[in-house]
């Protein structure tokens, strides 16, 4: 089954994925008529800094999701058929317990704050032939939409590859001095040996 898969080594925080998202899940569906409407139409997915790495959040559609187990409502659901966890707007009485147990932080308030909003996995694109906006959206192809299994080959072969370069790299570096901060470090290190 295909899915959306983060490679975050690289997401650049452009923030393509929410805009094109944002886009997806507009009344137009098009950027220049989605500016003016109102409400404006949200993102389902947002890209958190971490230190070092961005990371594009978004619903992984759990297989036991959390989300659809807490709803009183059953204003969230699992479709058999795609796998994806699905909000239904009309049934949610704005509890938000959803939000609460979400373990990634990937369901939102609604524009008016009175409604759980989450990624849909762009069902109606898939209905069309198209992949998700946010993995066709991205640039750097730090998320992407494939099958998990040419997902996890492409990622040992990009392992294998990195490991490869890494060991190159140092056959081919000759030793150096330490640095300033290395030796002091160093000295730190005996003075507390004693």
């Amino acid at each position: 089954m295909k899915k959306v898969a983060l490679d975050p080594l690289k997401c650049t925080a452009c923030r393509t994925c929410e805009l094109q998202c944002s886009i997806a899940h507009s009344r137009s569906g098009d950027l220049y008529s989605a500016i003016f409407e109102s409400p404006p139409s949200l993102s389902r997915i947002r890209v958190s800094w971490t230190p070092g790495l961005n990371v594009p959040v978004r619903c992984v559609h759990c297989e036991n999701a959390p989300c659809v187990a807490a709803c009183p409502v059953g204003a969230i659901t699992q479709d058999g058929r795609t796998g994806t966890v699905q909000t239904m707007e009309e049934r949610c009485i704005g509890c938000f317990t959803c939000v609460l147990v979400c373990p990634y932080g990937a369901v939102r308030l609604s524009y008016d704050r009175k409604k759980a909003c989450k990624c849909d996995g762009c069902r109606d694109r898939l209905g069309r032939g198209l992949e998700p906006a946010c993995a066709s959206g991205c640039p750097t192809n730090a998320l992407s939409y494939a099958d998990f299994d040419d997902i996890v080959q492409a990622k040992i072969s990009e392992a294998a590859a990195r490991e490869a370069a890494a060991q190159a790299r140092a056959d081919r570096v000759a030793p150096r001095e330490p640095s300033s901060l290395e030796r002091i470090l160093e000295m730190r290190k005996e003075i507390a040996r004693g």
